[in-house]
């Protein structure tokens, strides 16, 4: 009884977190197109970040899972007969989208089997039939209703569950395979039974390691392959253009045979001509519409030709899909850094609406690309550089740290290389820079606000080697502390220089190991709550020192939830409730830790994979940004920074419609922390009554004590502090049907 009590409360929980989420919003790269294909002028794109539609007045829809699409990692596209637009992923889900009605169908059936790689490689449909090629054979989907048809498993004498990449319907059905060609025999119409299919094999029959299509033109048939493309000569198969050259795809229309290489489109009808050439680019697929519009999917975008024009479409996103560090600065933006060494490709902004891209190219202060993580503070945002120190970005101007311009030591192998792994300012606004591997065994310098330079080097009870360092807070207390891994003592990290950073002889120092009360070693995130504790995040779990000053409070009890779970992020939000990124999604808790309030994962969620990388939170909008290797997910809350008093406090929508069929929710903005809230009608009676959830945002969902939707009227909200020091109030209408 008293489990089944402990799940009922645990769920309700839950709920309850559930309704403090507004909305979710996938940001993704789409740049690599996988497949494309055009209907009616609109081009429309299959990407590792969701898919894309294109209209010639130059606007965009994108679809990605928080829009219903089931997955990010759209591998082929294609449009049926009713215009609806077929879509198949890498996982095997095939979502089929709506247009005129934006509703998303998704057939489930090829995720939900036994095989071990379930990717849709492309989609082909013949009057009411979908033929999807996947990686263990083809499935066969009826376009009215969405049902299977049939499954091929076998063609002939392939082995089973070969992979098939695609589908040809011409004077036979053809199905290229990574095993060779299959093609349906005269007659014979069921397409399960192996001995509907002839086949021509690779290497034996065909002059080729691979084939990637097949068309008919002038009533032969030509497979384009990585060694050219390939005619049948009687009874032989020879490469007739192109020898050496890998063809990627290959199409006929109006009488002319067109063909795909890595970086140029062919066409032929008696002599090669070079329609499209691009350099520095890697072309995969392409279609050609009846009016001679041409979309070939790259690396780069959907290249888009007509009327003899080239543009490259991609809607406005991030410029990669990875995201191992994020921070939001103090006017509300987005920083993000892009990876390390030869990973990093610049740093990325986001004002809410709008990406922006920073590099060498378009930054000259930048030395290189390679910021793998960013912080911020009350005015400036850091680029920490994996070999030229940082950059702080303050009053719209950029300045370089590294070894041209401070004497910070580098790695031990080359003392200017400089790896910076964390920026943060203190109470003062002097900032402490971690340096990865320093050389001279000074991991940890300040630079204070008048320009001065310190640098520390630990002594016992530290250990005097060279140590590695990662993850930087600074508590309220300006204690420093920090990861320490590789050789050595690793563990946690502590260092105060007591307010004198001049004065080498009052420091205070100290590290926490797992034989003093750390519950593993890798430390592999750190937060300051609101009310001053250290979290710790382990690959097993999370520790607490609840008051800093004493490091010795160390304790490993409190959040139970996360037991054994690899923390790789933690953030807080307003209302001091922990998110922690792990390898199983996202965990929010309570202030305490001590209620799991939700588990989002990308079953029960839109975020497109369960590892996450990074997190950060801004708390004047309430959003939670979740950062992982495909794309950001933005969580946009109610756990908003209170305001310091009721002077804007209002509610939203006004007026209300109501009925016993809606779910209606007011929105009560402008509050102050923990207020409590009173709801009375016109004449005065208190209709409810209850407390907010802690920051400037709560609900009420129109109901009076007795769960009872109210009648219509003239509803009076009044708000107040816990110590009825601040009241205000505001007033809202009801319309009952």
């Amino acid at each position: 009884m008293i489990k089944f009590l402990a799940t009922v409360i645990f769920f309700s929980f839950i709920n309850l977190s559930a309704q403090q989420i507004k909305s979710w919003q996938n940001y993704t790269d789409k740049k690599f197109v996988n497949d494309v294909t055009i209907k009616e002028s609109v081009v429309w794109s299959a990407s590792n970040g969701g898919a894309f539609g294109f209209w010639q007045d130059s606007s965009y829809l994108s679809l990605t899972k928080s829009e219903g699409i089931a997955s990010n990692l759209i591998t082929a596209v294609e449009i049926d007969e009713k215009n609806n637009i077929w879509f198949g992923t890498s996982e095997g889900y095939v979502n089929i989208y709506n247009p005129e009605t934006g509703k998303i169908n998704t057939v489930l059936q090829i995720f939900k089997t036994y095989k071990s790689i379930k990717t849709i490689n492309d989609i082909t449909i013949s009057g009411d039939t979908a033929f999807v090629s996947t990686a263990f054979g083809l499935v066969l989907i009826n376009t009215n209703d969405f049902s299977i048809l049939d499954s091929v498993l076998k063609f002939g004498d392939f082995s089973s569950e070969t992979p098939v990449y695609n589908v040809y319907i011409g004077s036979t059905i053809y199905v290229v395979t990574q095993a060779g060609l299959a093609f349906k025999k005269t007659g014979l119409n069921n397409l399960p039974a192996p001995e509907t299919w002839d086949n021509v094999f690779l290497q034996s029959q065909l002059p080729a390691n691979s084939i990637s299509a097949i068309t008919e033109f002038n009533n032969e048939v030509y497979i384009s392959s990585n060694r050219g493309l390939i005619k049948k000569n009687n009874n032989s198969w020879d490469i007739v253009l192109y020898n050496n050259n890998e063809v990627l795809d290959v199409q006929v229309l109006n009488g002319s045979l067109y063909s795909l290489q890595s970086n140029s489109l062919h066409k032929y009808n008696g002599i090669d001509e070079i329609v499209y050439q691009k350099e520095n680019v890697e072309f995969s697929k392409f279609f050609i519409s009846d009016d001679n519009s041409i979309a070939i999917a790259s690396n780069l975008g959907t290249i888009y030709y007509s009327n003899n024009s080239a543009k490259i479409l991609f809607p406005n996103g991030p410029k990669v899909n990875s995201f191992p560090s994020m921070t939001v600065d103090f006017e509300g933006n987005l920083w993000c850094g892009t990876g390390d060494d030869v990973n990093g490709i610049g740093v990325l902004k986001f004002n809410g609406e709008i990406w922006e891209f920073l590099d060498k190219n378009n930054t000259p202060v930048f030395k290189t690309n390679s910021f793998h993580r960013v912080s911020s503070s009350k005015n400036s945002v850091y680029f920490s550089n994996w070999g030229y120190g940082f950059v702080r970005y303050r009053d719209n101007a950029f300045i370089q740290f590294d070894a041209d311009n401070t004497d910070i030591v580098g790695i031990p192998v080359d003392n200017d290389f400089i790896v910076i792994n964390d920026v943060l300012e203190d109470n003062s606004g002097n900032a402490s820079i971690l340096n990865f591997w320093a050389a001279d065994k000074k991991p940890l310098s300040v630079l204070t606000v008048d320009n001065n330079w310190y640098h520390y080097q630990f002594a016992s009870p530290l250990s005097p080697e060279i140590v590695q360092t990662k993850n930087l807070v600074i508590d309220q207390y300006n204690t420093k502390w920090f990861g320490v891994i590789g050789l050595g003592e690793v563990g946690l990290y502590y260092f105060n220089e007591n307010g004198t950073p001049e004065n080498l002889s009052d420091d205070i120092w100290g590290k926490i190991t797992t034989s003093t009360g750390l519950r593993d070693k890798d430390i592999n995130a750190l937060a300051i709550d609101k009310f001053g504790e250290l979290i710790i995040g382990t690959s097993i779990g999370i520790d607490v020192i609840p008051e800093p000053s004493n490091p010795n409070s160390i304790r490993n009890d409190q959040y139970f939830s996360m037991r054994q779970q690899t923390i790789n992020a933690i953030a807080v939000d307003p209302i001091n409730q922990k998110w922690f990124g792990t390898e199983k999604g996202v965990f929010l808790t309570s202030s305490d830790g001590s209620v799991l309030l939700a588990n989002y994962t990308k079953s029960n969620s839109t975020l497109p994979t369960d590892n996450i990388k990074s997190l950060t939170i801004d708390e004047q909008n309430g959003i939670v940004y979740v950062g992982t290797d495909f794309g950001v997910t933005a969580i946009s809350t109610l756990f908003i920074k209170p305001n310091k008093d009721f002077s804007n406090l209002y509610a939203y929508p006004n007026p209300i419609t109501i009925s016993s069929a809606t779910n209606p929710i007011i929105n009560i903005d402008g509050l102050v922390e923990d207020s409590e809230i009173k709801i009375l009608d016109i004449s005065g009676k208190l209709i409810n009554q209850f407390k907010s959830i802690g920051g400037r945002t709560t609900t009420w969902n129109c109901k009076d004590f007795n769960g009872r939707l109210v009648a219509s009227g003239i509803y009076i909200i009044v708000a107040f502090d816990s110590e009825i020091n601040e009241v205000g109030h505001t007033k809202i209408a009801v319309l009952r049907k």
